[in-house]
């Protein structure tokens, strides 16, 4: 079985076209965008990703990514040993023009509804002349074939192997080191430490008034970010991915829902 012609000629772009990066960063942000006839002005409200969010019919997961030049960005999303929801790889190569990343690619979509279990998104950054790349894209390049062939026992194989590889990444620092952890909403850490004391002091608080503030910062919060200028934007919500060759970066975002095991 070959690679697609697409991870073929994202490889050679990679290898060819863009010269070599020693040390930069990469950046990365998850969303849910919400694309309720509400929103539909703005192509969807986007809403930087948490554990706290809901799901619902009208809402998906878009991951976005971008690296230097010379630079490229590897996603996938794990529901343990599977590709979740089949969704096929995605590897990009960074130049100086280059647009950011995204995940899942164009075309496919990832529904934001209830999982039995959380989800793993790994977003890496590679240099692109690094030879483990080119091993990488060599089997998401098979894994792409077999999903769309439906094949499931080389989709099992060729997953299996590309999860050793990242494996091998983690394995050489702390999985602490890697693993998202969301804390308190992106938004709210955007808040001075003296809002937040304040809050800790105050009164005992209002159910019904607490829930009407919430409801009315969840409003606000939903139209902060549309789709149509997300591209603009979402380096504001990003967090950054270091690397330094012959290292790649790496980091996994645990995607769940509040009722997720």
């Amino acid at each position: 079985m070959k690679p697609t012609a697409t991870v073929l000629g994202l490889l050679c772009f990679a290898f060819l076209g863009n010269p070599r990066v020693h040390a930069g960063e990469a950046h990365a942000s998850v969303y849910v965008v919400d694309r309720a006839d509400e929103f539909a002005g703005t192509g969807g409200a986007c809403l930087p990703y948490s554990s706290q969010q809901k799901t619902s019919a009208s809402r998906e997961i878009l991951a976005i990514a971008e690296g230097p030049a010379g630079s490229s960005i590897f996603m996938i999303a794990f529901d343990r040993e599977y590709p979740h929801l089949g969704l096929a790889p995605v590897i990009a190569a960074q130049g100086e023009e280059s647009k950011p990343v995204r995940f899942p690619a164009e075309g496919s979509s990832w529904p934001f509804r209830t999982f039995s279990r959380p989800v793993d998104l790994y977003v890496a950054i590679f240099d692109s002349a690094d030879p483990e790349l080119a091993k990488l894209a060599e089997y998401a390049g098979w894994l792409t074939d077999a999903l769309k062939q439906k094949d499931e026992v080389n989709v099992l194989l060729h997953a299996e192997a590309i999860r050793a590889r990242l494996a091998a990444l983690l394995r050489r620092g702390r999985i602490q080191d890697y693993r998202v952890n969301y804390g308190e909403e992106l938004t709210s850490l955007r808040e001075p430490p003296s809002s937040k004391a304040g809050v800790t002091r105050s009164q005992k608080p209002d159910p019904v008034l607490d829930g009407a503030k919430r409801a009315s910062q969840s409003r606000s919060v939903e139209v902060r970010r549309g789709l149509k200028t997300l591209e603009a934007e979402w380096r504001e919500d990003a967090r950054v991915i270091p690397f330094a060759a012959p290292n790649p970066g790496l980091l996994i975002f645990p995607i769940t829902t509040p009722i997720a095991l």
